[in-house]
């Protein structure tokens, strides 16, 4: 079975087994200062990467078709650092073997990204916005008056909608739905942290008016 251990308030430890056996297959360390991800059945060293070097993530399932059906599935996690070097957590499941331990892991170690890098990396644009700053996040333009995609046209606070999907959410005009942009959070890195902040000030906004 699987270690799933927080040791400390700066430490969490998730080991994943390997599909047939009880072999560890992979030990991730989550750290305030980096993430190291280990492979004991493999001769390959350590990934080390220092969080402040973690710039970008994004997160999925592919679905895996034999012949005539489908016979598993494969949970992935790829994480970026600021040379853009990226490097991948898979889990693959056959036959529903270790599925649903699979899919628990998997939501584990994406709430661990964000708990202990990328709750930084939102709290950083976060402040970009409360301090007026344009910037870009996910492909979105962000204005004092609101966000764009578009050069020509910005999106007013006030009428951004959103609407939250599993794998992808949707940024429209609530004014006029064929103005409209997704993202998706396997393909789109950090959508999920431009999902966070735009709910966010969206919800603030509201009270305001």
């Amino acid at each position: 079975m699987p270690i799933f251990m927080l040791m400390n308030n700066d430490t969490c430890l998730i080991e994943i087994p390997a599909l047939l056996s009880k072999k560890t297959s992979k030990i991730l360390t989550f750290k305030t200062e980096s993430l190291v991800i280990e492979k004991p059945l493999s001769f390959m060293p350590p990934d080390f990467i220092a969080a402040e070097n973690i710039t970008g993530f994004r997160y999925g399932v592919n679905w895996i078709n034999g012949y005539a059906f489908t016979i598993g599935r494969q949970y992935f996690i790829e994480i970026q650092n600021e040379q853009q070097k990226i490097i991948s957590i898979k889990l693959t499941s056959y036959y529903n073997i270790r599925k649903k331990l699979y899919s628990k892991l998997w939501t584990d170690i994406i709430q661990q990204l964000w708990r202990n890098y990328f709750v930084n990396v939102y709290n950083y644009y976060y402040e970009l916005y409360n301090i007026r700053q344009t910037f870009d996040l996910c492909g979105i333009r962000f204005h004092v008056n609101g966000i764009g995609w578009e050069p020509q046209n910005i999106l007013q606070w006030n009428a951004i909608g959103i609407s939250s999907y599993q794998s992808y959410f949707m940024i429209y005009n609530s004014n006029n739905k064929s103005q409209n942009k997704s993202r998706s959070f396997a393909n789109d890195w950090n959508a999920v942290v431009l999902q966070a902040l735009l709910k966010k000030i969206v919800e603030e906004r509201k009270v305001l008016h």
